[in-house]
């Protein structure tokens, strides 16, 4: 197949090295780049292709397809009439063709209209879907169990929500990280009696409506309300003679049973089998091992030996591990230390992911996880890494750079001196980020006022904008930009679950500047 990539002046190099690179990929497909007297590809439009490719006839012949800039204006398919080759709209951005001529190469077909990246995205979302539909229908036919009603396979991977509270009011704040997780485990500190317990328990199925288990290090006061939850979780393997006086009532309940790091990975992985077997023996016919993650530097490559070698020896028994232990107890971002965890317990086959959202850092946890795993199920079905998926994680760095040449000015000016600061005599204002709520909440104070005059709450700071101006509640340009630049980094806050603080800077530079 011969393909014509038709691009300006400026981008004619760039152009050529993915030409180049794409072929090399692609034995066979020749690829050729033709540079039109234009500076800058956006400028073209669907008259001055016709023109310029129509007087290289001959040349533009020799070509199964033309591909032309994205940012092309018009539709092309009177150039294609005209030339009687077919014409398509290429990507927007040079580096995503490698993405366009694959998928090309793959039977997709492209618009003379649109540029490619609409269709390459809805193609992506189409087989993504499908192929998470799938998981979802074999998760119901090969499964070890349920767990009221949801599948435990390694076909489609659960997420656990493990929460902490000591009063029922404090289950509001996990509202929204319970709308991703599939299960939430309570933890209730010693000292709980049964019926403060089941209070906790009721409320919780109640406000997420999700199953809900309980984890005491108090077995009787678990054995007392199993019949009010959904699944058990922490069982110590030490625990287990004690469970056998209660077979009659736990045989059907599901519970989590726990290994013992301080033994080595091959002891911990044997004594959790023939632990396993022994309470399937005695009628226990719903049981997830977990073998405890420990924290990094702390025994968290032992910890995964444990998983690989017990995932060999019981690959019918499913597996959980805790990403808790390893966002809670490093100071990195957890929303790649998420995705590693899941993508490596995916590649084991590992079926439930219980995390924890007990400390700032780990706020959104339980979200990066749903979405690690689907990233993940998409990704092993494909058999290629988890990337250049419709979706990602990429929370705050780019995926690809914008290659675009800024315009060239008549005057370069360098600028250093802040406006002077002055009080707007339609008030001030103080702005919060509401994690539980999910919200943006701008307080606007009159001058000598200890009360707000409104609370203006939105997600959107375009909204919050609007009513400022439509109320007056600001009347200086200065006071404009600033609200505009901190309602900017509220939203980002919001976005990536970061803490914000008005009139703080946003990162921190000795962490994330490039300097270090």
């Amino acid at each position: 197949m011969k393909i014509l990539l038709v691009t300006g002046r400026q981008a004619y190099r760039m152009v050529m090295d993915v030409a180049e690179r794409i072929m090399r990929e692609n034995p066979g497909l020749h690829i050729d780049v033709l540079a039109l007297p234009i500076p800058v590809a956006a400028m073209m439009n669907a008259i001055y292709l016709q023109r310029e490719l129509a007087s290289r006839i001959d040349y533009v012949k020799q070509f199964n397809l033309v591909i032309v800039p994205g940012y092309t204006r018009g539709d092309v398919a009177d150039v294609s009439e005209k030339l009687g080759v077919p014409v398509v709209k290429g990507t927007l951005y040079i580096e995503d063709l490698s993405l366009m001529i694959n998928a090309l190469l793959g039977g997709a077909k492209f618009s003379t209209i649109d540029p490619a990246d609409s269709i390459l995205e809805s193609e992506k979302k189409r087989v993504e879907h499908d192929v998470l539909e799938e998981a979802r229908k074999l998760a119901l036919v090969e499964m070890y169990f349920d767990i009221s009603g949801l599948p435990i396979s390694s076909h489609y991977p659960l997420v656990v929500l493990e929460i902490y509270v000591e009063e029922p009011s404090d289950l509001y704040k996990y509202k929204r990280a319970a709308k991703y997780a599939d299960l939430v485990s309570i933890e209730v500190s010693m000292g709980f009696n049964s019926s403060r317990a089941r209070e906790f328990i009721n409320k919780a199925k109640e406000l997420f409506g999700k199953p809900v288990g309980i984890d005491t290090a108090e077995l009787e006061l678990a054995i007392e309300v199993s019949g009010d939850v959904d699944f058990i979780n922490g069982i110590r393997v030490s625990e287990v003679d004690e469970l056998l006086r209660y077979v009659d009532r736990l045989r059907g309940k599901p519970i989590v049973l726990l290994g013992d790091p301080e033994k080595t990975p091959v002891d911990e992985a044997l004594e959790l089998e023939r632990v396993v077997k022994f309470l399937v023996g005695k009628g226990f016919s719903k049981i997830i091992v977990d073998p405890v993650l420990m924290p990094p530097l702390n025994g968290l490559v032992k910890s995964l030996e444990t998983i690989i070698y017990l995932r060999s020896r019981t690959p019918s028994t499913p597996l959980l591990i805790g990403a808790g232990n390893i966002t809670e107890l490093s100071d990195v971002d957890s929303v790649g230390l998420n995705a590693l965890i899941v993508f490596i317990g995916v590649e084991l086959g590992v079926e439930l992911y219980l995390t924890t959202e007990a400390s700032t850092k780990t706020r959104g946890s339980t979200r990066e996880l749903r979405r690690a795993i689907e990233m993940a199920i998409i990704a092993k079905k494909l058999r290629k890494p988890p990337k250049d998926l419709s979706f990602n994680l990429l929370c705050v760095k780019s995926k690809k750079a914008v290659r675009e040449e800024p315009p060239k000015p008549r005057e370069i000016a360098c600028v250093y001196e802040k406006p002077e600061w002055r009080p707007d005599p339609n008030g001030f204002f103080r702005i919060y980020v509401d994690h539980d709520e999910g919200v943006i909440r701008v307080y606007h104070y009159l001058h000598g006022s200890r009360e707000p005059s409104i609370e203006l709450r939105s997600i959107d700071p375009y909204a919050i904008l609007k009513a400022v101006i439509e109320r007056k509640l600001a009347s200086s340009f200065t006071h404009f930009f600033y609200l505009g630049y901190e309602l900017s980094k509220a939203k980002i806050a919001l976005m990536t679950s970061r803490e914000y603080i008005q009139d703080k800077e946003f990162f921190e530079a000795n962490t994330c500047s490039n300097y270090f």
